[in-house]
């Protein structure tokens, strides 16, 4: 079954308000969307939407990185999913985002073909998760306004909220402290600093944030190497993950093998793939240290990606961080946020873009190849 041909896009999707991080503030995400086809007529598509302060290449790199990618597909077995992963892997090795978007739309291509869904085919002989528990996530800057989005999520059946830190930290803590004292203690909060501090301010800012029971705190260092990070959780009042420090497999693994962190968060968009994140999942299974598979404030598509993902390596202990699709005043399809997200069980990814809202969001002319 061979891949007749690809189409390669960018596009442009502003949200809704402003989203301050550590890293800046976020007033538009921008993406390049893979589509492959075959000669049957199935179609794959992946997304790649890399976001500056996370050690991922340039939008504009990603761009170029899958148009090569797309080129070397073509005429490819589409049901060669290894090998054909391996290519892309072998033409943008410096190109985690590109990589990831090629992956995706391989692996929808590939389940299509099997007549099964990604999250299926993910799991092999384990059955995937019928639905996943989500955590919203609270963007709000003001200790008041974000108290009220928080008591409006928890209304609407969200037991997980995120809250960013690191902007201004005494700020951080009345926000999160107006937020704690206006949920149920049952409700967690998990808060998410982006690498804001260096080692010595973040023991501060984590017994500052310990009163308040966070599930856990979120890449609290922006350093990367495991030494600092086995002496933070060493000394650390409460649990930390590791977000950008675990930006491949070979990074996570390191973590895992000195006990470094308490859980690790999985960004398939970030780390190269589903592939990719699916076995360092099982990897941090085997250390006993639990995963938080999160979006990266993608599109619809490479959240249903995400979402295939957690439902594969079965990570409900933890609510997955997908609730995101709000944050965008518009989207490439329609999949709207929820407190649970059911996993579709069709053929391959379950949704594909809507062509008028990719044409309303693209940038630039696109790239069509065919064999």
């Amino acid at each position: 079954m061979k891949i007749i041909a690809a189409r390669v896009s960018r596009f442009r999707l502003p949200l809704a308000a402003a989203l301050m991080t550590a890293h800046g503030v976020i007033v538009a995400r921008s993406g390049v969307l893979l589509e492959l086809d075959t000669a049957s007529g199935l179609r794959g598509f992946g997304e790649a939407m890399p976001l500056p302060g996370f050690g991922l290449e340039s939008i504009e790199e990603a761009d170029g990185a899958l148009r090569q990618i797309a080129r070397a597909l073509l005429g490819c077995d589409a049901r060669d999913l290894a090998g054909n992963l391996a290519g892309s892997r072998a033409v943008a090795p410096a190109a985690p985002a590109a990589r990831s978007a090629a992956d995706c739309a391989l692996h929808d291509l590939a389940a299509r073909l099997r007549g099964v869904s990604i999250a299926r085919l993910l799991a092999g002989d384990r059955a995937p998760l019928a639905q996943l528990r989500v955590s919203a996530l609270i963007g709000d800057r003001e200790p008041t306004a974000a108290a009220a989005r928080a008591r409006e999520r928890v209304a609407r059946g969200y037991d997980t909220l995120k809250l960013k830190l690191g902007a201004d930290l005494d700020r951080d803590i009345a926000r999160i402290a107006a937020v704690r004292a206006a949920l149920p203690r049952v409700v967690r909060v998990r808060l998410d600093a982006n690498g804001a501090f260096c080692e010595r301010e973040a023991l501060r800012a984590l017994a500052h944030c310990a009163r308040f029971d966070p599930e856990f705190v979120e890449q609290p260092i922006a350093a990367h190497d495991v030494a600092s990070w086995s002496r933070l959780r060493a000394r650390s009042p409460v649990a930390i993950a590791a977000d950008e420090a675990a930006r491949d497999e070979a990074s996570a693994l390191a973590l895992l093998d000195r006990g470094a962190v308490d859980r690790l968060i999985l960004k398939p968009a970030a780390q190269g793939g589903l592939d990719v994140a699916f076995r360092i999942a099982a990897r941090a299974r085997d250390y006993g240290v639990g995963v938080v598979v999160t979006s990266f404030l993608d599109s619809a598509i490479g959240r249903r990606a995400a979402l295939h993902l957690a439902a594969a390596i079965e990570a409900d202990e933890a609510a997955a961080g997908l609730a995101t699709g709000s944050l965008l005043a518009t989207d490439l399809a329609h999949a709207p946020d929820a407190p649970r997200l059911a996993v579709p069980v069709g053929a391959g990814l379950g949704i594909a873009p809507d062509p008028i809202a990719l044409l309303h969001c693209a940038v630039g002319a696109a790239l069509e190849v065919a064999a």
